[in-house]
């Protein structure tokens, strides 16, 4: 890595996929399958320490920047909708598929970011696009389940109040465990270690409180984090550094699925990014951002693995029918993009001149 000067989570991503049960199979299903509480927990922890760095009240200093964030979610979901009804998927699949798209993998981006110690207004945007993405995946895809469970004759309360219940129980166990956290930081101080236990020990409480209440995780986790960052007016919290969950994200990855869906995959891809790029840089002047680094940002943006591999997998979980469906227009995507993503976030910004450490 210090050779190549590549992204240290590339090294993860290719330690997972060699080690997975399609390449060395040291790693079998059975294997990854008692992994995937691991896989929660990682992936809460990832999304609560993204939440806690994103500053909620610069939406209301610079509207323009929710305006692009809407936008660029939008054109990318439209994008990749087109995209597979002309592949000739059903529209629900395609939806669906599309839904899913629009996140951007945080751990990729908090990865690059503190590899590079990076800071600036691509970096900054970054996360916060990040956030909003991942949240709207899981709003999209939770009101895009209900219409499917429609399709397999759930009774109509089913259908209007099971997202109603994910999206603001959700928000409310998000809530109730960042003033959970806040009442504990302030007899703790800033104490860094005392914080850590004290503040994982709550994330895994709070993942095993959204598993147990058939919330989504992720949505869960991440309003906690953001909740943190909104209520801690004096700063109770000091950032964490969390490890990587590249490693399994890879290993889980049925790279079975992607020679024959690499066509597919790619064009994917390609309707993904100029879905992104177009929303971001349309709306650039308003936001205040200069063009180029735009172009930059929407770089940045380009990763998607691990909340998007977790929605794959909770909607096949949830509707097994429609699962190998799904997961054959989306796997080999979200294998471009696990290999790519990292190399085009480090890339926009060291290109961007955020980065105070490019040889790590």
């Amino acid at each position: 890595q210090r050779w190549l000067r590549l992204p240290r989570l590339l090294g993860w991503i290719a330690v997972g996929g060699a080690l997975g049960p399609h390449a060395l199979g040291l790693l079998d299903p059975e294997a990854l399958d008692a992994l995937q509480p691991v896989l929660d927990l990682a992936l809460g922890v990832v999304l609560f320490e993204l939440g806690q760095r994103v500053d909620l009240s610069w939406l209301r200093r610079n509207p323009w920047l929710l305006g692009t964030s809407v936008l660029e979610s939008t054109l990318a979901f439209a994008a990749m909708f087109a995209v597979l009804l002309a592949l000739e998927a059903s529209p629900l699949l395609a939806a669906v598929a599309a839904a899913i798209g629009i996140s951007t993998a945080p751990a990729v981006v908090l990865s690059v970011t503190r590899d590079l110690r990076a800071q600036g207004q691509v970096t900054e945007r970054a996360l916060l696009l990040t956030a909003l993405n991942c949240a709207y995946a899981y709003v999209a895809v939770s009101v895009l389940l209900a219409w499917l469970a429609r399709e397999y004759a759930a009774d109509w309360r089913v259908i209007v109040l099971h997202p109603l219940y994910l999206i603001f129980g959700s928000l409310a166990l998000a809530a109730a465990f960042a003033g959970a956290a806040l009442g504990l930081l302030r007899l703790l101080g800033r104490r860094r270690d005392a914080q850590f236990l004290c503040v994982f020990a709550l994330v895994v409480l709070a993942v095993w409180a959204a598993a147990t209440l058939n919330l989504p995780v992720a949505l869960a986790l991440l309003g906690f984090g953001a909740s943190i960052r909104m209520l801690d007016r004096r700063r109770l919290f000091v950032s964490l550094d969390f490890g990587r969950v590249g490693a399994i994200l890879a290993a889980r990855l049925e790279w079975a699925l992607v020679p024959a869906g690499i066509v597919a995959g790619g064009v994917l891809v390609a309707a993904r990014f100029a879905g992104k790029a177009l929303g971001v840089l349309a709306l650039a002047p308003l936001a205040g951002l200069p063009l180029r680094k735009a172009s930059l940002l929407a770089f940045a943006l380009t990763p998607m693995s691990g909340v998007a591999l977790v929605l794959v997998h909770d909607t096949a979980r949830l509707y097994p029918q429609f699962g190998p469906a799904l997961a054959a227009i989306l796997v080999a995507a979200i294998a471009m993009l696990e290999l790519l993503g990292p190399l085009l976030a480090h890339f926009a910004l060291v290109r961007a001149g955020e980065a105070a450490d490019e040889g790590r």
